[in-house]
């Protein structure tokens, strides 16, 4: 679970720190994955098994 948070901080500082619009916007589709499919994520890590079966 802390790996989550690590990425969702990383790619909340790339965000905010980029100079460029390209820089801006290609960190939010992991920031959208993680803010909408989080528990996804866990049982991928904890579980080792897919909830969504693919």
């Amino acid at each position: 679970e802390e790996d989550i948070d690590n990425l969702y901080e990383l790619a909340s500082i790339i965000k905010a720190s980029a100079l460029c619009g390209l820089g801006q916007t290609s960190p939010n589709p992991v920031l959208s994955t993680i803010k909408h499919f989080r528990n996804e994520y866990l049982a991928h890590i904890r579980d080792k098994q897919c909830p969504a079966g693919v």
